[in-house]
């Protein structure tokens, strides 16, 4: 939950902020393990009693199940995550694609985000407003608004707008029509220097302070520029101060010519876009620019043992598949599509997706995928997002849904729940489209130089839940994807016995009861999730 600029530091409305990310925190708030504990003042996943009762009835993995993780990439060079990195044995650092699965030496997994020859990765993408915005702008930058245009404008018209307005271009446009109105002012101060000051070199400030006159025009452009009139000495040079607004003029007016000059440089991977067919592009690079928020993940499912820190991830022993497609900013929908299926054909029973978005054009292409891995019993782990919203009533993609608008039986949406069991006040919820809460505030996971953060969101919550899905396939290998999912949700720690804040609501009197912010009504459970795993399995084996 991990990001993105477009235009910062010039101004801000081009700041993107991916909904996903997660704000970093001193690892020392809490203690380090505590979303794996459970008791009357910790409400995390009782893992820990899940491995001991697991243990205790002489229960045994039957193999190391692989987690696909589609994030940012991992460190692989990380003391604590390199043993449960998965590692393709068919394949070799070589140049050739051994196994003959359309990737020239995927040995630890895949990047989707750069080209084939890795002279170049990409790190930021923007949001997919402001992408959709850029496509469309040079077709519709002149169109009026008018009333009369709007009530026969075309759905792509409408759309285009849409677009706009989410990436927030009309403040920037708005910004760079008020530089251009005080550089006109400059200019008419300048003129008027010039008639009062004849022959006069090197005007200053106070000069043009000192002007007599009175008349409308003056005294706009004088009200236009007055905050750099007033800051800083009066003896400044006036055209020092000319300088440095059209510098400024210059850099806005070259910022919206890119807007239309300068090209996506997703196009730099060399693939069809919009064809989910094409997928055998990018590089074997998984460590490339900005792994953070992938390593956090992978280390919340599998890190391995440290007894200095108490430092350990959900089930070391699964198998960590790392998949670079998430930049910063939002994600594309083709090398998401692309990523779930090399993870479902490289045989990962679980994928992690701690991603999402409000705007998806190739929402289909995704969709394909999941079912894709419905078909071949891949569960699908999700982050619901992290913005304090109901996602009942406003999408976020992927939605997973069937052709009948039911959501899939493969894929879990997580919220994200605090050492308290309240959830987090940035957390997204829904009754009827986020499944499960999980602990994801303060939590502790790998960080840089083979240490330790601390950080908060869903894209933490998701990968609990994908750890301990991944406990239930390694020692229940006969238990469907489908199946899973409802273990998962129906052996929750139940909290409607408490009425708790409604996440992302300030007001008093905000509140509910959980079975109104997800379907299971609770946190996840992994001892009670094993028990009814067990439960579950034995019917299937009589």
């Amino acid at each position: 939950m991990k990001r993105k600029w477009f235009i910062l530091p010039y101004v801000l409305v081009f700041c993107v902020i991916n909904i996903f990310a997660q704000s970093k925190k001193p690892e020392d708030k809490f203690m380090p393990e505590w979303h794996l504990l459970f008791n009357d003042s910790i409400i995390g996943t009782n893992v820990s009693s899940a491995l001991a009762w697991l243990q205790s009835q002489k229960l045994k993995p039957k193999k190391n199940t692989i987690v696909g993780v589609i994030d940012s990439g991992t460190d692989t060079t990380h003391l604590y995550i390199q043993k449960a990195l998965w590692h393709n044995k068919k394949e070799k650092h070589n140049g050739k694609d051994n196994d003959k699965n359309g990737y020239k030496g995927d040995v630890l997994g895949w990047n989707f985000l750069g080209t084939s020859d890795g002279s170049f990765n990409m790190k930021s993408a923007g949001t997919e407003e402001f992408r959709e915005f850029k496509r469309l702008y040079p077709k519709y930058k002149n169109y009026p608004t008018d009333s009369a245009t709007m009530a026969n404008a075309s759905p792509e018209f409408i759309y285009y707008l849409k677009m706009k307005a989410g990436a927030r271009i009309e403040s920037y446009f708005k910004f760079t029509k008020y530089l251009q109105q005080q550089a006109n002012a400059y200019e008419e101060l300048t003129k008027r220097a010039k008639s009062a000051y004849p022959g006069k070199d090197s005007l200053r400030v106070i000069d043009i302070m000192n002007i007599d006159a009175n008349d409308s025009l003056f005294n706009i452009s004088v009200q236009l520029i007055a905050i750099d009139l007033m800051n800083g000495s009066k003896d400044r040079l006036w055209q020092t101060l000319v300088d440095q607004h059209n510098a400024k003029l210059n850099q806005a007016q070259t910022r919206i010519k890119s807007i239309e000059a300068d090209k996506d440089k997703r196009l730099l991977m060399g693939d069809d876009i919009h064809n989910a067919s094409d997928r055998f592009y990018g590089n074997p690079d998984v460590m490339c620019d900005d792994y953070f928020h992938g390593t956090f993940v992978a280390g919340i499912i599998a890190a391995q043992p440290n007894p200095e820190n108490k430092m350990i991830g959900i089930y070391p022993t699964a198998k960590i598949m790392t998949i670079r497609a998430v930049p910063e900013g939002d994600e594309y929908d083709k090398d998401i599509a692309s990523a779930i299926r090399y993870a479902v054909d490289n045989g990962a029973k679980i994928i992690n997706m701690s991603f999402g978005k409000q705007t998806s054009p190739d929402a289909d292409m995704v969709e394909d995928a999941i079912h894709y891995a419905a078909n071949h019993d891949v569960l699908l782990v999700m982050a619901s997002g992290n913005n304090g919203t109901d996602c009942d009533k406003k999408i976020y993609y992927p939605q997973g849904l069937d052709k009948t608008g039911k959501r899939i039986d493969n894929l879990i949406r997580v919220g994200a729940s605090d050492i308290n069991g309240n959830p987090g006040s940035i957390s997204n919820y829904g009754k009827n489209s986020v499944d499960i809460f999980a602990p994801g505030m303060d939590i502790t996971s790998l960080g840089e130089n083979n240490g330790y953060t601390t950080s908060s969101g869903t894209s933490i919550a998701a990968p609990v839940v994908a750890g301990i899905a991944a406990i239930i396939r390694d020692y229940f290998p006969k238990l469907s994807a489908d199946q899973v999912k409802e273990i998962l949700i129906k052996s929750v720690t139940p909290m409607n016995y408490k009425r708790v804040k409604i996440p992302g609501l300030n007001k008093k009197g905000n509140v509910a009861t959980y079975d109104s912010l997800c379907v299971s009504g609770g946190i996840a459970n992994a001892l009670n999730a094993v028990k009814m795993a067990q439960q579950l399995s034995s019917k299937k084996n009589k």
